[in-house]
């Protein structure tokens, strides 16, 4: 086995036995991990706290790649994000992003731009003073991005007009022209798909500066949403979005 040290958010733990606690983290060297901490909940110690949701850490792991489950050695704390975790609103978010990176990527190929990415999106959270949603709408359209997903916001697909207001087909899981789909899930406006390009193109700074009216949020969030459960199968069933729409409703 070999001594691997990287750096890492912690995505989802759980205990393990009475006294060990399993980890998943997403590491910018190694892509996602399943990590065991043996005795880290043994008496007093405090290394079972490095092993907690949305902590991002300088990780220190034994690997072997005949062995799907690796085994933590010790962490140090890059970035304590106490501003994020004593908030619920912010922390709600953080959970729905750590959870949409658990169960949205497979394998354990390294991504560092996708690892940038969550770093940098919570980093935002925990020193924002607003429009926390819309750092939430920027990381679900980067992250779909990454994995392949980006959503077309320019012409429809099938008259190659330009989309200035558009229907969402739910059985294509694309944007269509109103002249081409007639009968489809939702109606997107013009100024959502112009928003929805600031999201796509710009950065995490631009999408904060949005001005937001009422109405904008369920337009763009559910449009979001939508799109990233029907190209994305497996995070059709996830339980942070689903506490989130009702703490944050």
């Amino acid at each position: 086995m070999a001594l691997e040290i990287t750096d890492t958010i912690i995505l989802k733990s759980f205990p393990y036995g009475e006294t060990s606690k399993i980890a998943r983290c997403y590491t910018r060297d190694f892509g996602k991990v399943s990590l065991i901490g043996k005795g880290v909940r043994k008496g007093k110690t405090l290394r079972s706290g490095y092993l907690e949701p949305l902590n991002h850490l300088s990780l220190s792991f034994y690997k072997n790649p005949r062995r799907e489950l690796q085994i933590f050695s010790k962490a140090e704390f890059k970035n304590i994000l106490s501003a994020l975790k004593g908030d619920v609103k912010k922390i709600t978010y953080g959970f729905a992003i750590v959870e949409l990176v658990d169960k949205g990527v497979t394998g354990e190929e390294p991504h560092e731009e996708l690892f940038d990415l969550l770093v940098d999106t919570l980093n935002a959270i925990n020193s924002a003073t607003g429009n926390i949603n819309v750092i939430f709408w920027y990381f679900e359209m980067k992250f779909l991005s990454l994995l392949g997903f980006r959503p077309n916001l320019s012409t429809c697909p099938d008259c190659e007009g330009i989309l200035d207001g558009a229907v969402f087909s739910h059985e294509r899981g694309e944007l269509v022209c109103s002249n081409c789909l007639i009968n489809g899930e939702r109606k997107v406006s013009s100024r959502t798909i112009t928003f929805l390009k600031t999201l796509k193109h710009g950065s995490v700074i631009d999408a904060i500066n949005l001005k937001l009216k009422p109405g904008d949020r369920s337009e763009i969030g559910g449009f979001l949403d939508r799109y990233l459960r029907h190209h994305i199968d497996t995070i059709r069933n996830i339980k942070s979005l689903k506490i989130m729409e009702r703490v944050l409703a």
